[in-house]
């Protein structure tokens, strides 16, 4: 038996003439915890609604434990879903909210207050069973929002986007609370967000959906490390990745790239990410892998500061290099002038090639 408790085959969906999700296949395995990551449009919210059985494909098909739910009602999935505002009913008490969806449907009183009290229990929230949401912390908020879910016995759980509508400080707090509660349950989570740093933080594994369509799904720092193509390596990271076209040559044996009238030796280990016969490729180059210094080093590459903007632990510099932009992240706080001309060092073990026609990553 597969170890996936969710698969999607080949899913698309079509609304009339637009079409929101193309060949979406995806798996999760049992008790992961996997973040659909995108921007707005991109896909993600119609792939929850047609898990939670919401929407119907209009080709694939939804497997869950093995079995072809395709045609299933949301009821017959047993699945929870939980939104970006974490509602809950204001004059309620904590114990009211979680009990709610079981006096729905009419289970017996004892059990309710059995089911609650254990879930409250694994929350660690049975201190505010008695008080009402307004008395409640953010991380209170999403434990009871989440134990209201948890109280169905669901199969998984979907969640939309549930921190977008919080302050920033709140939402790190909210995402390390999340993290570690989906570790006490043990349930499969699929969340949804567009904001590359949360799903980066949270996720056992990163699903990055581009205009309807799963470009690369890895561990978050082989997003990062090595993305599938260039559009990838725009969308995750910030400052964003540099993209600049480059010549390789090859004398006498050693490799080397050419920025413009610049050329830069490879490393061995970037040399054997090439395969031969390529001459001309996309660079990809993360602005903590470009060194930049005042004063020109024997044999280094000149470039011209345009802009200087101080980010508090480090500082982003643009430089004009070989008729190309490029963003250099520096640590602390350096005493860079516009205009002010410096030596500038591309670190070439970390540099990620890029086909120029397809955008696909070249090498491992």
């Amino acid at each position: 038996m597969s170890d996936n408790l969710l698969e999607l085959r080949s899913v698309s969906k079509n609304y009339g003439k637009t079409q929101a999700l193309e060949e979406l296949s995806l798996a999760l395995p049992k008790g992961s915890l996997v973040v659909l990551l995108g921007p707005a449009g991109a896909g993600k919210t119609t792939t929850l609604r047609l898990v939670a059985g919401l929407e119907s494909p209009t080709k694939g098909s939804v497997w869950l434990e093995g079995q072809d739910v395709t045609k299933w009602q949301p009821n017959q999935r047993n699945i929870a879903m939980v939104f970006d505002n974490l509602a809950l009913y204001p004059n309620r008490t904590g114990y009211e909210n979680i009990a709610f969806p079981m006096h729905l449907a009419r289970v017996p009183k004892a059990d309710i207050e059995r089911r609650v009290s254990a879930i409250a229990d694994q929350l660690r929230i049975s201190h505010i069973l008695g008080r009402v949401p307004a008395t409640f912390s953010g991380g209170e908020r999403q434990r009871v929002a989440l134990g209201r879910a948890m109280v169905r016995e669901p199969k998984m759980f979907l969640l939309d986007e549930p921190l977008s509508s919080l302050d920033f400080m709140l939402r790190i707090e909210l995402r390390t609370e999340l993290k570690r509660l989906q570790k006490d349950v043990g349930k499969t989570f699929l969340y949804a967000t567009p904001d590359y740093t949360e799903a980066l933080a949270l996720g056992d594994m990163v699903c990055v959906i581009l205009k309807g369509s799963v470009r690369q799904l890895a561990p978050a720092q082989t997003l990062y490390d090595r993305p599938a193509d260039r559009d990838v390596a725009r969308f995750v990271g910030n400052p964003p990745i540099n993209l600049v076209r480059g010549e390789l040559d090859r004398v006498d044996g050693r490799a080397s790239i050419r920025f413009g009238n610049v050329a830069l030796p490879l490393s061995p280990e970037a040399e054997r990410n090439l395969p031969s016969g390529v001459k001309q490729v996309e660079v990809g180059i993360r602005p903590e892998n470009v060194v930049v210094q005042r004063q020109a080093n024997a044999g280094a590459a000149l470039g011209r500061i345009s802009d200087v903007e101080p980010l508090g632990m480090h500082t982003a510099v643009e430089v004009d290099f070989q008729g190309a932009g490029l963003t250099a992240t520096i640590a602390g706080e350096r005493e860079f002038e516009e205009n002010q001309p410096v030596s500038v060092n591309i670190l070439s073990e970390t540099m990620i090639f890029f086909d120029l026609v397809t955008g696909k990553r070249i090498g491992a």
